[in-house]
């Protein structure tokens, strides 16, 4: 997901005009956007004999400019909805849903034998950047050995999407230029099967994934070490990144007043009707998006859409949240955001522990728990005596990557308890070589570059790495900047540091050489630290961290109004900065619906349960006035 801004800037290629469709008795449908959008649902409107489009293809981001104006019904893009855009839209007072209807994956091939099973970005680039026209020419960036095996790039026109995927994943203007160019796919995997050395790029389909004459590679998207292999699933999870997603971008009321329009956003939704987007060569939506453009859709008075709550101004009262403190910075961003611009508001934040805040919430003293582990059965016990009614929320998970010389081959994976071993305090005076650590190791002086004890990257390392232990170790060299750690592990033989997930990405960016991200074992086998296997907790140095809120704090605009600054859109790079996965930004419309749906429900509730308590007081009231009489 994160290439598709920059994928969009290649697209004026395709904006090409679309004819409308033909007028029927029925209300004509107003869409502005992306002509590749465009194509599809025009396919639908034909083919399902709905009312008729009145198209205007100007690419995806003049498109949302003008449906922000509010006279338009259906925004159609290849991106999601910036934050500055979703501004633009709740000024003019236009409440919007976002609706992801197809996929356009990219596929990677080779040919039946080839000596590879996943395919790195930095290596992509490095065979098919333009300056490796006649220079890259054989499979050594793959295997040093396969000097004699020729390598045959076999990829589409570059005006077609599959091209301009892999090109924003690409540094320069375009492919290398001596590839050989197809223009039907069956054709360019039946040569891709048929030459040996051969790598292909076409249009991903489950027909290919079951195609045993080919080799289907997975894509490592970040260099993280972690692959994905192309599906819906994956790329929902932000686990696959060659993918252009499309999205449909609807108006509320327009929706609320036009039948012909919620007609056709049924239709386009309803996952009965996949075959037509996978005739037209796309990959539907995966069950989960499916139920969720249902929910978007329901006109049910509590899905007004994704956008409908807005944060007042004038927000006066007080919030107070507890528990521990492993995602305090991110909490104490959105409350200062709040606090200033609101004189009013006070939000106080308690993090003495995750009992501490189990047991202030439980007695009704808190509106929000803070946790970093999930909730056993006795948790609640407390809050179940005394009559408090909670909602659980996931926040993402952080994660402690370790980072270890290329030539270490002994620090490729290391188990939970010889991590404990290296970076436990009373270590410094006994492990100072890595035999220390393992006989088989070999006797080499061991380096460590690690950060200080108050870090949560260093909690983390400590907590999970094994049982409970003391500070860690003093004598490490310390150093807030991740790139200089990196390239001093990548400089030393013997080195070792750790960072968090968000700092990890940076090192990647910076092209760091001569390291290797260090895999963990648990007792299950070596895990590779990815966002699949932080969310999941397969990666052992995690810890998630989840929201406990009161249900009767749903009720109140203060914290319903920081629960929606939390998970919007324009705040959730602050959460992810701070090093959290797991919960990725198409996830964000369907939590906020989930989130007014909360709020709705507790309305009701404790103003009924007002009324009823207000009732029964001036019942008692008549019943003294009568007794005095």
């Amino acid at each position: 997901m994160r290439y598709i801004m920059r994928l969009a800037s290649f697209l004026s290629l395709l904006l090409l005009t679309i004819t409308p469709g033909l007028a029927q008795e029925s209300e004509s449908i107003d869409v502005i956007g992306s002509g590749i959008v465009n194509r599809l649902i025009e396919t639908f409107a034909e083919q399902g004999e709905l009312a008729a489009l009145d198209i205007s293809t100007i690419g995806s981001a003049t498109g949302i400019d003008r449906f922000c104006n509010g006279d338009i019904d259906l925004a159609t893009a290849i991106r999601p909805m910036t934050a500055g855009e979703k501004a633009i839209c709740g000024s003019n007072e236009v409440f919007v849903s976002e609706l992801v209807i197809a996929h356009h994956i990219v596929a990677f091939i080779a040919y039946p034998a080839a000596p590879l099973e996943c395919l790195s970005v930095a290596d992509l680039e490095e065979a098919l950047k333009p300056s490796a026209s006649d220079q890259v020419l054989d499979w050594s960036l793959f295997d040093p050995e396969l000097t004699d095996l020729p390598l045959t790039w076999i990829v589409p026109p570059d005006d077609r999407v599959d091209y301009l995927v892999v090109d924003s994943l690409v540094a320069g203007d375009g492919l290398r230029s001596d590839v050989m160019a197809y223009s039907d796919s069956q054709a360019a995997v039946d040569l891709v099967a048929d030459t040996a050395g051969a790598l292909g790029i076409v249009p991903w389909s489950q027909a290919l994934q079951d195609n045993p004459a080919v080799t289907l590679l997975d894509f490592d998207g970040d260099d993280s070490g972690a692959c994905g292999s192309p599906s819906a699933v994956n790329v929902e999870a932000d686990n696959y990144e060659a993918v252009l997603s499309m999205v449909l971008i609807v108006n509320r009321d327009r929706l609320g007043d036009n039948e012909s329009l919620m007609d056709f956003m049924r239709y386009v939704t309803d996952s009965g009707n996949a075959s037509l987007i996978l005739t037209a060569g796309l990959t539907p939506p995966s069950e989960a998006t499916y139920e969720l453009n249902a929910k978007l859709l329901t006109d049910d008075g509590t899905s007004a859409g994704a956008a409908s709550f807005l944060v007042p101004s004038g927000l006066s009262g007080s919030v107070r949240i507890v528990g521990s403190a492993n995602a305090a910075s991110v909490i104490e961003r959105v409350a200062n955001a709040l606090t200033q611009d609101n004189g009013s508001l006070e939000i106080v934040q308690d993090f003495a522990g995750r009992g501490n805040g189990l047991a202030a919430l439980c007695a009704g003293e808190a509106d929000i728990a803070l946790l970093d582990a999930d909730l056993t059965d006795g948790d609640l016990e407390p809050c179940t005596a005394s009559g408090i009614a909670t909602v659980p929320t996931a926040l993402g998970s952080q994660a402690t990557i370790l980072i270890g010389n290329a030539a270490d081959e002994h620090t490729r994976c290391l188990s939970t308890e010889q991590i404990n071993r290296i970076w436990r305090a009373e270590s410094a005076a006994t492990v100072t070589h890595w035999s220390d650590v393992d006989p088989s190791f070999p006797d080499l002086d061991m380096t460590l570059f690690g950060l200080s004890l108050l870090d949560q990257t260093t909690d983390i390392l400590l907590q999970t790495a094994g049982e409970i232990t003391p500070p860690i170790r003093r004598d490490t060299e310390k150093d807030f900047s991740p790139l200089y750690r990196a390239a001093a592990v990548g400089n030393v033989s013997g080195a070792l540091t750790y960072m968090d997930w968000t700092d990890y990405q940076r090192v990647l960016e910076n092209d760091q050489a001569n390291i290797h991200v260090v895999k963990v074992d648990a007792g299950a086998g070596c895990v590779a630290p990815a966002a699949a296997s932080i969310d999941d907790g397969s990666y052992a140095l995690s810890r998630q961290a989840s929201l406990l809120i009161r249900q009767e704090s749903l009720s109140d605009i203060s914290a319903q109004s920081f629960l929606w600054t939390l998970f919007d859109a324009e705040n959730w790079p602050n959460v992810e900065q701070e090093g959290f996965v797991g919960l990725a930004a198409l996830e964000l419309p369907g939590l906020r619906l989930e989130l007014q749906g909360w709020f709705a429900e507790s309305e009701a509730m404790y103003a009924a349960a007002d009324a009823t308590d207000e009732s029964a007081e001036n019942s008692e009231t008549t019943g003294d006035e009568a007794g005095s009489g």
